[in-house]
């Protein structure tokens, strides 16, 4: 009987655990992920804390056309429609995720995947890219959600019918409870400002992260900085393994850098800690969760580039991918190095070349250095929380990031040591640059479908950074899926879900990297072939 037993459960050991079906209906590429961590990346939360759950999903928009979360009014703002399923059972778009709050009660809020997930549309059909850019227009979304709960509550009737829609006990406390977090989330849309609009496909993710940690949690408003930099999102493919990351190589990539940065995410993307009163050896209690930060970049860590689609896109001219390739040596190699997807990922150095040099948009760069903010409640505290020297009355903005950002992972030891474990591999050891006034280079591989190009978006196809600066569209709209495989970028016509890029605007320029601009018509479209390659 017992040998019985020992031979059915060996015989179950071996037993793959049935795959979920896919979680969208586009085409999925080979990236290096199934369906069942394809879920996982595309939900799990990693303690973002938007808004209470239930009232997402009855919360009325503004204009009376539907619900927030009707997928066609999520799909216009960019969000890639998902399927219903156990992570995400109400069938919310890609990137959203469900969390329970220190109130005990689900609250959604956004996971890594909102902002890195793409969509490459071509003749009718569509590609699902993990890792790329999004192109989701997040300062509409937030107005959107802003509107609706101010009309909520102005409205009685309106305001009746989403008490009962979400079981309200009392609706007295539910209007104390959306007049809290509608200010909570007008403050943030204040301290936040920026003339520059974001449109489809950017934030500024540094300006947000410093207002974040100096404005609100240091509880000091005067601290906010227009947040006026918008970047594009980065393709996360092989980002594990370069030694620096960030737009402008800022960041250490070695040992618990790479949790440290997603602990800052998880504070800035609608996340909360407490800074005040607690002891350095305890560390900041907040919302962000270790453990699922640990798995969400075990994740990343497996996930490869998107190879050409020729089924979908058409076979390479082999003839110019050669051509292409010794133009790509004498060009681009200098800077851009090969990431070589036919081999296991292995460690990779980045090019850091000066601003001043590349001369692309300065904004997001001296942004970050000019950065410097009232320390308060962290005066006197040290800078790295258990050593380091102690911060005086001011400092640099991305120090005390850092510090709020060790203070949350030291409040969770046996979480963050386990998440730094499962992160386990090797990188190369760089010392960023304490004036960072410079921008990455990184190898480019899958850069087919990240586009709009340059940190800033400023560009939107291969071919048209191919040419001197003076030739690029001064103007052209983003938020097409649509792909012009020749170009290699996305339609820049305009249209009801796009939104309009003015080179002209100040963090907005699409001059510099004229690398490879003085190349003949034939040789930028053999460059481009080889381009698509990679």
């Amino acid at each position: 009987m017992i040998l019985a037993i020992v031979a059915a459960l060996a015989a179950g050991v071996g037993q793959s655990k049935p795959q979920p079906a896919p979680d969208t209906d586009f085409i999925e590429l080979t990236q290096g992920w199934d369906d069942t961590v394809r879920e996982q990346m595309h939900h799990l939360s990693f303690g973002s804390q938007m808004l209470p759950y239930d009232w997402l999903l009855h919360l009325e928009r503004a204009d009376g056309a539907g619900l927030l979360r009707d997928n066609d009014n999520l799909a216009a703002l960019g969000f890639i429609p998902a399927q219903a399923s156990e992570l995400n059972p109400d069938g919310l778009p890609v990137g959203f995720s469900r969390t329970a709050g220190s109130d005990g009660k689900a609250w959604v809020g956004f996971t890594c995947s909102a902002c890195h997930t793409g969509l490459v549309s071509y003749q009718g059909d569509t590609l699902i890219v993990d890792g790329a850019p999004a192109l989701m227009d997040f300062s509409t979304f937030e107005q959107q959600l802003i509107d609706a709960l101010a009309l909520t509550l102005a409205d009685a009737e309106r305001f009746d019918q989403f008490a009962d829609a979400v079981g309200a006990s009392s609706p007295a406390d539910l209007r104390v409870r959306v007049q809290q977090r509608l200010g909570h989330l007008r403050q943030r849309q204040s301290i936040n400002h920026s003339d520059v609009p974001y449109g489809h496909g950017r934030l500024d993710a540094f300006g947000q992260i410093f207002n974040t940690v100096a404005a609100e949690l240091l509880a000091n408003p005067a601290n906010a900085r227009p947040a006026d930099a918008p970047v594009s999102y980065p393709f996360l493919w092989d980002a594990p393994y370069l030694d620096l990351v960030q737009w402008n190589g800022s960041a250490p990539n070695l040992g618990p850098g790479p949790l440290i940065q997603n602990v800052t995410t998880a504070l800035a993307v609608y996340g909360s800690a407490d800074l005040s009163g607690h002891s350095a050896l305890t560390g900041y209690p907040s919302s962000a969760l270790i453990t699922n930060l640990g798995i969400l970049q075990k994740h990343y860590d497996q996930l490869r580039s998107p190879q050409w689609p020729v089924e979908l896109l058409g076979l390479l001219d082999q003839a110019k991918v050669e051509q292409g390739r010794q133009l790509y040596q004498d060009n681009c190699l200098a800077c851009h190095t090969i990431a070589d997807r036919s081999q296991p990922p292995a460690a990779l150095k980045v090019t850091v070349v000066p601003r001043t040099e590349i001369g692309t948009d300065p904004r997001m760069a001296t942004n970050f250095i000019a950065a410097q903010a009232q320390t308060g409640m962290l005066d006197g505290r040290r800078r790295f929380v258990l050593a380091g020297p102690t911060f005086g009355a001011e400092a640099r903005t991305i120090d005390m990031v850092i510090h709020a950002a060790l203070g949350v992972t030291l409040h969770h030891p046996v979480e963050a040591t386990g998440a730094a474990l499962e992160d386990l591999h090797k990188v190369f050891s760089s010392t960023p640059n304490k004036v960072p006034d410079q921008y990455k280079a990184r190898p480019l591989n899958g850069i087919w479908a990240t586009a709009p190009y340059l940190h800033n978006g400023s560009v939107p196809t291969l071919y048209d950074l191919l040419l001197p600066p003076a030739e690029r569209p001064q103007s052209f709209h983003v938020g097409s899926h649509q792909l012009d495989p020749d170009k290699v970028g996305f339609d820049i016509t305009a249209g009801p879900e796009t939104s309009l890029f003015d080179t002209r605007l100040p963090g907005n320029r699409n001059h510099g990297h004229i690398y490879g601009t003085d190349l003949t018509d034939a040789e930028r479209w053999a460059l481009i072939e080889y381009l698509k390659s990679l």
